[in-house]
């Protein structure tokens, strides 16, 4: 090796002895520490603030990750919160139905009432008929009453073992003798469903001579013998004569809303009752 490489090595390894006991701060050569601080400790300071900066980011995620941790548990507790809530209510309102069943039962002690839910509907036309829960095995028969604490809902069509239809006063099917409840009029005639008048009935076959007008109170008649007499039916709307000109027939407002039955009575038997009193009626109420 040449005199020339060895000098040459021996001052790099000088220098490099002296950065390192300045990067220790060992050095007696202040003027070597002010330049050795130039020159590395920017590269010191930008090292530092990039791992800061990915501490940084990891805090950032980890927080990112805890909150939508939260925020799927607040989804799941509002969901549940909400299925509650409609359960509840589902509830609540059910209570209130048989509730009001339960008064009319009080109120009618000499009919047999079977309860029964409605479980499906004819969706080909609402107004038409239902099902319910209930059939044969609990003694139902065509042509029963079915009830709930606003009056007359229908009549049953067709039994099954554990289930039967309801064919509703709303359904142009259903026929069903009604009187006006007044003390001066014992007008009658037979009710029915009207296929294009939405909700509405029409009470048919009334004499030309019989009392009724807008406001009267329709019960049934009884005169079938298959339900008792005096269910509540509706309210008159408005009265015409028909195209012959020789009857009556009048526009009837279901007292029961059709639309909004769950909870039913089916009246399995019952004993006739020698009279009825107006006063009872209250308007959409069950006649008593």
């Amino acid at each position: 090796m040449s005199k020339k490489m060895m000098l040459c090595i021996l001052f790099v390894l000088t220098v490099f002895s002296m950065l390192v006991l300045a990067v220790a701060g060992k050095s007696r050569f202040p003027l070597i520490n002010k330049a050795v601080a130039v020159v590395l400790l920017p590269a010191e300071n930008g090292i530092t603030a990039v791992a800061h900066l990915g501490d940084s980011i990891r805090g950032y995620w980890r927080s990112l990750t805890v909150l939508q941790e939260e925020n799927e548990e607040l989804k799941r507790d509002n969901a549940e919160l909400r299925n509650a809530n409609i359960a509840m209510a589902s509830i609540y309102a059910e209570n209130q139905q048989l509730r009001q069943l339960l008064q009319y039962k009080e109120q009618h002690p000499t009919q047999t009432t079977v309860p029964g839910k409605v479980i499906a509907r004819n969706f080909g036309d609402l107004r038409d008929s239902l099902y319910i829960n209930i059939g044969a095995d609990k003694g139902l028969q065509r042509e029963m009453a079915v009830v709930n604490n606003d009056g007359l809902v229908g009549i049953i069509d067709e039994v099954y073992d554990d289930y039967a239809r309801v064919l509703l006063i709303t359904s142009s099917k259903c026929r069903i003798g009604g009187r006006v409840l007044r003390n001066d009029s014992r007008a009658v005639g037979v009710t029915c469903g009207r296929s294009s008048a939405g909700d509405s009935l029409i009470m048919e076959h009334i004499f030309r001579e019989a009392s009724i007008r807008e406001g009267d109170v329709i019960v049934t008649s009884g005169y079938s013998g298959s339900h008792p007499e005096n269910i509540l039916i509706g309210k008159v709307t408005g009265v015409s004569v028909d195209s012959v000109g020789l009857l009556q027939q009048a526009e009837v407002v279901p007292s029961a809303d059709i639309a909004d039955v769950e909870q039913v009575l089916v009246i399995t038997s019952f004993t006739p009752q020698p009279k009825i009193e107006v006063n009872s009626v209250e308007q959409g109420g069950q006649a008593k």
